[in-house]
């Protein structure tokens, strides 16, 4: 999971004192490792497998830093963070949120949740105004939007995407690959109605259709 480049740099990080903080909470460890900007990283103690918001995002050297001072018993027990937080009356509970929330910027929390409709939209929004935009959006497609949205949030991304005029190919084919996968039969009908409308954006479902017999 960790290969040994990753480990020594990772051992690095540690024995530098690059690691903000290390929190227990449950099966997770949750920290944040100083690097070329200070990142927030998370831990599964089940597999050791580590998510980060650095670019690497998987299994990099700031989660294997992260696990070095676990292993070296420096870390913070988060079961006794809030067994104190539960001692305190209401009011210190409400203040301590706040700052939180005013520190953080965290109000999204108290507005309801954004839709993955709503976010795709504000990523293809941006796109015109930094050509590299494009790459996060396609970031969010691969690794957020196909995971998580419905069969219906698939089609209306993609025509989402024709009103747009979303050149890149590779943004309709994640999108028209998962509905694929799924092989929901209403679905692929309503996606192949799409492409009857819309060939050139979509030319590639006529290619999955003769792959899978469709």
């Amino acid at each position: 999971m960790y290969d040994e480049l990753i480990k020594r740099r990772g051992e690095h990080y540690y024995k530098s004192g690059l690691v903000k903080y290390c929190v227990k909470l449950g099966n997770y460890l949750y920290g944040k490792v100083i690097g070329s900007e200070e990142y927030k990283v998370k831990v599964n103690l089940k597999d050791l497998s580590g998510l980060c918001s650095c670019p690497y995002k998987y299994n990099c050297k700031h989660a294997y830093a992260l696990i070095l001072a676990y292993k070296n018993n420096d870390y913070i027990d988060g079961e006794l963070i809030f067994k104190e937080l539960k001692e305190k009356d209401k009011e210190e509970i409400i203040k301590i949120l706040k700052d939180i929330v005013v520190k953080e910027f965290l109000w999204e929390q108290f507005l309801g949740e954004e839709s993955l409709l709503k976010k795709a939209q504000d990523l293809i929004k941006i796109i015109p105004l930094e050509r590299k935009n494009i790459y996060t959006f396609i970031s969010f497609l691969r690794n957020v939007f196909i995971n998580r949205a419905s069969d219906e949030e698939l089609l209306k991304l993609i025509e989402l995407m024709i009103k747009n005029d979303i050149e890149k190919e590779e943004c309709y084919f994640i999108v028209v690959e998962e509905i694929f996968k799924r092989d929901n039969i209403k679905t692929k009908e309503k996606l192949y109605k799409l492409y009857k409308k819309h060939p050139e954006k979509l030319w590639m479902v006529d290619e999955f259709i003769e792959i899978e017999g469709f």
